[in-house]
């Protein structure tokens, strides 16, 4: 049965590749600013003369350069917009053959007249391209992953895996990588803030697996970077959206988005709610001895409030103050039912978890622009809080009654304050410089209680643990144009400086002091084989520096029979990153692929060793280790095939070498290796059935995937969604069904630190519907008020 789903669900993508050739009028050109300088990756809509019905969009390339195919004979209208550049409209007379623009001039923007892209028009798919130092993907409105959260959106990206289960993150086979709120760290888990994220609220997520000496060193696989909706349009603007999806549970979601432009100000805020409940069960089994574990595992409740608010002041042509707050509240409870059999044994384990967490983000932002163009000085500080009280109760039901409640918080600060300096030294230079402090604080408690002292086991003490982490850093990058030939250089130094200590009642306690100092520098090139083939070239080293709950002393329990500790001594790991790419710019899309190469010393490492309290249980603890390698190839294939449909082709492969310590069956450590090899692809395809009606498919498939513990084995799904537009494409319906052949599901073949088996399985399949609304209007400012005001009175003498 599988065999017939998995070769209905490959014949389906490959019919549904073949289309109809139709005769193309393909439309051209070029677009600089006042300079003759390319402006790349400015997004051109297509709209027909007679309509205000979006008709297509594409984007620029890196040279400026651009084509629009399959246009039928008529006249169109060009809306061409860029960050920074006043918006241009051009009409297109297409008669029967291939027309020619020539070069587009794009004026640079006044900065109280600055008009990005629309918070709400969003291209019907989302758009991928190239930059220097990072892959950026344009969110748009995808069938696929509307109505979900931030998760959804980010497994959809090649290279990207965020587990179902622990949402955890990883790039590139790596969870060692930061996720970034508007260019800044939140104080949540990345696993907390892809759960409150909306997807619909991401105007676009930007992937620098090699970060340049601008960014922070921490990450070795990188950066993610998710860059959330802000409302720029004028006037005023806004968007509603509500959503219903039903698997083994129901769930809801709504948003409200809304901006007010005018004058020198634009202000701006949006409003999401969610409820997600779900449900999933498991199985895992130890052969070496001969036990069971069935999983029940209900996320009753799965609340997330949020909301953004700012405002933009434009002050004059060369100051401008951006002001914004980010919140996030959360409300959760789940239940995990484990029964644990060996032989005739049977015992039966209750968990209940209260979760509340709240985090709070506070940006304030000040540019000033020097009178010489790409001149300019930014100011930004930047302050977040989080909270989190988790209530867990441990009952064991059977054979004997026991009780044990545990109660944590959680309390997390960070502080940032930025000085960046950019100048453009002659025509093809640029310089940029900057300073930075950075403070992370994290203050944790841990409360453990006996109920019934004599059939409860202590699994934790109670502790108070409080760590602190300082930054000093400085970088310096300097950009050069040669010809054909791109160049960046860059140099960061960054000086650390750790203070914590713990409380173990009644009177085990201890310190933490480190200090140490490190220089990253990275370094980026380019070469145009043609306009449209492009070379680079990129070298980057990295940090990652231990956690605090990787440097605590502390039990933390995954499972009954699984615990972790951390370890004091643990150091950070250093990785050398090296990154070979081409891109070649096709008349209807293009063709990307990248090696990677990756040497990591002092490796941290995951070790085993048998819980001598807890009969067949293990404890996982980290220590440095030797030195390790990874590389990788990734290929995509991005292509407008008809006019009425659109393929996005991608796939990765990553070889890791990896090392741990575990105890043999005499209790002697033993050093294990092993090369994780793990094959993703993913295919994109997208239908514009009608002007009113598209339809979208979404392939993935991931081979199996060795890993320290034992091997996952593949998965693989298939979803499909549809979207009807009306109202001129002010409102729209939309309904998808997530996994239509129900086949996800985690299967694990375990062999350290014991031999077994495990399967989870959640509810991967899912039916969404969804509905967005938007509107708007102009909103007169203060003196066209008064002069229209004047004119109505019969006045008007001398004004402007």
């Amino acid at each position: 049965m599988k065999l017939n789903k998995f070769t209905l669900a490959i014949l389906f993508s490959v019919c549904s590749i073949y289309g109809f050739s139709q005769e193309q009028h393909p439309v051209k050109g070029k677009i600089e600013n006042a300079k003759n300088e390319a402006v790349g990756m400015a997004a051109i809509q297509i709209y027909k003369a007679d309509s205000k019905e979006l008709f297509d969009e594409v984007y620029a390339n890196a040279d400026g350069t651009f084509e629009i195919p399959d246009l039928e004979d008529g006249s169109y209208r060009l809306v061409i917009t860029e960050f920074g550049y006043q918006q241009s409209v051009t009409t297109a007379e297409v008669k029967g053959g291939e027309l020619n623009l020539g070069n587009i001039i794009l004026e640079t923007a006044k900065t109280e007249t600055v008009e990005l892209k629309g918070a709400f028009v969003r291209a019907e798919v989302s758009q991928y391209r190239n930059e220097i130092d990072k892959r950026v993907v344009e969110v748009g409105n995808d069938l696929i992953s509307s109505g979900a959260d931030a998760a959804a959106v980010l497994n959809n990206i090649p290279s990207v895996n965020v587990d179902q289960q622990t949402g955890e993150l990883s790039l590139r086979g790596n969870e060692n990588v930061k996720i970034y709120i508007d260019g800044k760290p939140s104080s949540l888990s990345a696993s907390q803030v892809l759960k409150q994220i909306p997807s619909n609220q991401i105007q676009r997520i930007e992937i620098i697996t090699n970060p340049s000496a601008k960014y922070e060193a921490d990450g070795k696989s990188g950066i993610i970077n998710i860059v959330l909706v802000k409302g720029q349009k004028k006037g005023y603007n806004v968007g509603l959206i509500a959503g219903y999806e039903q698997g083994k549970k129901s769930r809801f979601n709504s948003s409200v988005n809304a901006n007010v432009n005018v004058g020198k100000f634009n202000l701006f805020g949006n409003v999401n709610y969610a409820d997600r409940p779900s449900k999933q069960n498991g199985i895992g089994q130890n052969y070496s001895d001969n036990i069971d574990q069935l999983f029940d595992i209900q996320n009753n409740k799965n609340r997330n409030l949020s909301y953004k608010a700012g405002f933009d002041w434009f002050i004059n042509d060369q100051n401008a103050l951006t002001v914004y707050t980010n919140q996030w509240n959360g409300d959760h409870n789940a239940l995990i039912n484990t029964n644990i059999l060996q032989g005739v044994k049977n015992d039966l384990n209750r968990n209940d978890i209260w979760s509340d967490s709240k985090s709070s983000d506070y940006s304030l932002n000040f540019k000033h622009d020097f009178k010489k163009e790409d001149h300019n000085i930014i100011l930004d500080a930047f302050y977040s809080t989080s909270k989190e009280d988790d209530d867990r109760d441990y009952t064991n039901t059977y054979p004997k009654s026991k009780f044990y409640q545990e109660y944590r918080n959680d309390k997390t600060t960070n502080t940032r304050i930025n000085l960046d300096y950019t100048n453009q030294i002659k025509d093809a230079g640029k310089l940029e410089a900057g300073l930075q402090f950075r403070r992370e604080t994290n203050d944790n408690i841990l409360r453990s209680t006996d109920v019934i002292t004599e059939n409860a086991v202590n699994f934790n003490p109670n502790v108070d643990f409080e760590f602190e982490r300082k930054f000093f850093s400085g970088y310096a990058n300097y950009k050069q144009k040669f010809n054909k030939f791109g160049a960046q250089i860059g140099l960061r130094l960054e000086r650390v400086e750790d203070d914590g200590n713990w409380l173990f009642a009644p009177n085990n306690s201890g310190t933490l002091k480190k200090d140490y100092t490190d220089l990253f520098p990275s370094a980026f090139l380019t070469y145009d084989l043609t306009e449209k083939d492009q070379l680079s070239f990129n070298y980057s080293r990295r940090i990652d520096r231990p956690g605090m709950y990787q440097l605590t002393p502390v039990p933390q329990f995954t499972t009954a029979l699984m615990s972790s500790k951390g370890n004091p001594e643990l150091n950070p790991e250093y990785t050398n990153s090296i990154e070979l790419g081409y891109l070649k710019q096709l008349k209807k899309g293009s063709i990307s692929g990248n090696l990677f190469y990756r040497h990591v010393t002092d490796n941290i490492i995951q070790t085993f060793k048998k819980d001598p309290e807890v009969e067949s249980a293990f404890i996982q603890y980290n220590m440095n280790y030797d030195k390790v390698n990874s590389y990788g190839v990734e290929a995509s294939w991005n292509y407008k095939l008809t006019k009425w449909m659109s393929t996005y082709l991608a796939g990765d492969f990553t070889s890791s070498e990896m090392q741990s310590v575990i105890e043999d069956e005499n209790n002697n450590p033993v050093v294990k290796k092993i090369t994780a090899n793990t094959l993703s692809l993913r295919m994109n395809n997208t239908y514009t059935l009608t002007k009113q009606l598209s339809l979208q498919q979404f392939g993935f498939f991931r081979g199996k995937n060795k890993f320290l513990q034992g091997e996952m084995l593949d998965m693989w799904r298939m979803d499909l969604g549809i979207k009807y537009s009306f109202m001129q494409g002010k409102a729209s319906f939309s309904a998808r069904v997530n996994d239509i052949f129900n086949t996800m599901k985690a299967r694990v073949n375990m062999d350290n630190p014991y031999e077994g088996f495990a399967k989870f399985k959640w509810e991967s399949r899912t039916f969404y519907l969804g509905f967005n609304y938007n509107f708007g209007g102009k909103v007169k400012s203060r003196a066209e008020a008064q002069q229209n005001k004047t004119e109505n009175q019969g006045g008007g003498i001398g004004l402007q």
